[in-house]
């Protein structure tokens, strides 16, 4: 289990690090692909289910690298791709965590019970991880495998929760060479707001979910 936290928490970097410049580097190439033939839409899904559902690079980075490269007729294919990758990132998941949960709970009783009592809330917990700009796809995926809390849920409501988020870094891809420069190039204005008030949704909803009261 902690190898697995640690892949999810370190190789979305090490992948940037290797993917990025490659895509860079073949910025031409790419930006020539019609997403409208079937077998170059199907292709260029299946490599980008993989990358996210197995943590080779985030999903945030992703968004931006298609804004940037591919334009607005690679979002459906983005959006769908990370809503297959959330179920191969939660199977994945599940069968690298049997019983961890159950195990880590029996050291913390009290979170147990408070786990217990939020079964019929998770949705909305997913909703909030989800919309949240620095909480990992991959460490999320692997947090709900552990919590079981069924990828129907997981789907829907985290698919929701990621359309913001996607949207802003995908726009912002379409406006700049680089997605850390567009959001800085503005400072704290424009993006940098909405990026920071989805911050602040999260952060709240979270923190709401877990203390609101179960009456």
């Amino acid at each position: 289990m902690a190898s697995a936290i640690l892949w999810v928490s370190l190789m979305p970097a090490l992948g940037s690090t290797v993917l990025v410049p490659l895509a860079l580097s073949n910025s031409a190439l790419l930006s020539e692909m019609n997403f409208y033939h079937p077998f170059t839409g199907l292709l260029a899904l299946g490599v980008a289910v993989a990358l996210m559902g197995f943590a080779l690079i985030p999903t945030t980075m992703l968004a931006g690298l298609s804004g940037f490269l591919l334009g607005w007729n690679a979002f459906p294919w983005l959006v769908l791709g990370y809503t297959l990758a959330t179920l191969l990132g939660y199977a994945w998941g599940k069968s690298l965590s049997e019983d961890s949960l159950a195990f880590l709970l029996e050291k913390y009783p009290k979170a147990k019970k408070l786990l217990d009592q939020k079964k019929g809330e998770i949705g909305t917990l997913i909703f909030f991880v989800r919309l949240s700009p620095i909480i990992p796809f991959a460490l999320s995926n692997l947090l709900f495998a552990l919590l079981r809390s069924g990828w129907k849920k997981l789907v829907l409501f985290g698919t929701i929760g990621m359309l913001p988020r996607t949207s802003l870094v995908f726009f912002s891809g379409t406006l700049a060479s680089d997605i850390y420069a567009a959001i800085r190039s503005e400072g704290i204005s424009g993006k940098g707001w909405i990026f920071l008030g989805l911050l602040a949704l999260s952060i709240w909803g979270i923190w709401r979910f877990f203390r609101k009261d179960n009456h």
